[in-house]
């Protein structure tokens, strides 16, 4: 463990934290004066810049949602680093769209385990440690789609509305060691996934948006640091943040 000056710091574990939308939940984070374990699979550079920009509160880890490893050993990395942790904040996720009978079986369920698997696997490490936290919370970054659907989105829905549903139990199993559970569900936001929306698509969305637009990374980041620090008396909710687009 390293020595800090301040050991009331909370510590957090943010899964894809190097890039969009974990990245401005990683520097949100870091400007609240918490330090942050930030997980990659392939954007190592990326995270290193973040670490670069607060070396004192960034540890860039890697994390691959395929492998249940290197859950338990990026959580190990972040307690032997700060000696403890205080908040997961689970965002890593892949999207992949695609009509039900013009997607094969393989990718189909390929969606379903991506997004789950290293979901499920990081939660379960860090329990143990939760337990031991400064007022632990977890938030799982589901999105709208979860909680309403959307046409050429089964797999993906599919694997966000299992995360509602997963988070929401959790809450109930943990809540006896005072971790809280809470969901947040992004709608559309201006990411480098969403760059590739064809122009027309974009324009649907962003008609059907009561704000008319999509949203920042830093609006969705601002949703999730409220979720794991100052909602005290929250667990098990799910918060939308999407424009009105789902009513």
């Amino acid at each position: 463990m390293n020595e800090n000056d301040n050991e009331d710091l909370r510590v957090a574990l943010v899964s894809g934290g190097s890039r969009g939308i974990g990245a401005a939940v990683t520097i949100g984070l870091t400007q609240r004066g918490c330090r942050v374990g930030c997980t990659y699979r392939t954007g190592r550079d990326e995270a290193e810049k973040l670490t670069a920009n607060a070396p004192d509160q960034v540890l860039p880890i890697h994390f691959d949602l395929h492998d249940d490893t290197t859950a338990t050993s990026a959580v190990e990395h972040v307690v032997s680093h700060w000696g403890r942790l205080d908040s997961l904040i689970l965002n890593a996720g892949q999207w992949s769209g695609g009509r039900l009978n013009a997607t094969k079986p393989d990718a189909w369920w390929s969606v379903i385990e991506t997004n789950l698997r290293g979901t499920v696997a990081l939660a379960r490490a860090a329990l143990p440690h939760l337990a031991n936290g400064t007022s632990p919370s977890i938030v799982l970054v589901s999105s709208v789609v979860g909680v309403i659907g959307h046409p050429g989105d089964t797999a993906y829905a599919s694997a966000k509305s299992a995360m509602v549903g997963f988070g929401r139990s959790l809450a109930k199993e943990v809540a006896r060691d005072g971790i809280r559970v809470n969901i947040l569900a992004p709608g559309f936001v201006a990411t480098d996934m969403t760059d590739a929306v064809p122009a027309s698509a974009r324009r649907r969305i962003e008609q059907d948006t009561v704000l008319g637009r999509f949203g920042t990374v830093d609006e969705i980041a601002k949703a999730a640091v409220f979720l794991s620090e100052d909602a005290t008396f929250c667990t098990g909710s799910v918060l939308t943040v999407d424009g009105g687009w789902a009513l």
